[in-house]
């Protein structure tokens, strides 16, 4: 693997070869921020993973906002017995190959883009305010929100529940019912 940082979508793009050939080992990240990230893989299987004092889900929310990395993957057999935080399925989506559909995301600190001459969805409105919070792997949260929440409140109270301060949380919640007009 490649020693010199790279854009974080060509690391992970590394990360599926390996899964794909059923890889057991460490995959190690340094990002160019000086943070560690490390995903165990078992047979191809992501087993666990951590970045900085993150781990599982969060995690991967805090990997979604690297630019810049470098990785190692040290081959090896897995410990089994180590109690893991099991990764959600939406985390280990955007991991295995969302990152690419995100990609298209605009980023984090560009302007957001004007809105389309349609009327949005409220999906698409709350995603659109997600992203300003979570960067890109706020399409994953908004997918897991809107498939297992029972009204839009709820959806944006679980969304909430991954800012990192209740002032943050706060803020998104006034924010995003601002522009559903719920106010």
């Amino acid at each position: 693997m490649v020693s010199e940082f790279r854009p974080l979508i060509e690391v992970l793009r590394e990360l599926q070869v390996l899964v794909q050939k059923k890889m057991s080992g460490h995959f190690f990240i340094a990002t160019e921020s000086n943070h560690s990230s490390m995903i165990l893989l078992r047979n191809g299987h992501v087993d666990e993973v951590t970045f900085s004092r993150y781990r599982s889900d969060e995690a991967v929310k805090q990997l979604a906002n690297v630019s810049g990395a470098r990785a190692r993957f040290q081959p090896g057999k897995v410990d089994t017995s180590a109690s893991r935080t099991p990764l959600g399925e939406a985390a280990l989506q955007w991991l295995l190959g969302g990152f690419e559909r995100d990609a298209a995301v605009t980023p984090r600190a560009a302007p957001v883009a004007a809105p389309a001459p349609r009327a949005a969805s409220p999906r698409e409105v709350v995603e659109k305010v997600t992203l300003t919070y979570l960067g890109p792997i706020g399409t994953l949260i908004c997918d897991e929100a809107f498939s297992s929440a029972d009204n839009l409140d709820q959806v944006l109270q679980q969304i909430s529940s991954n800012l990192s301060t209740p002032e943050e949380s706060k803020r998104f919640l006034e924010e995003a019912r601002a522009a559903l007009g719920n106010g």
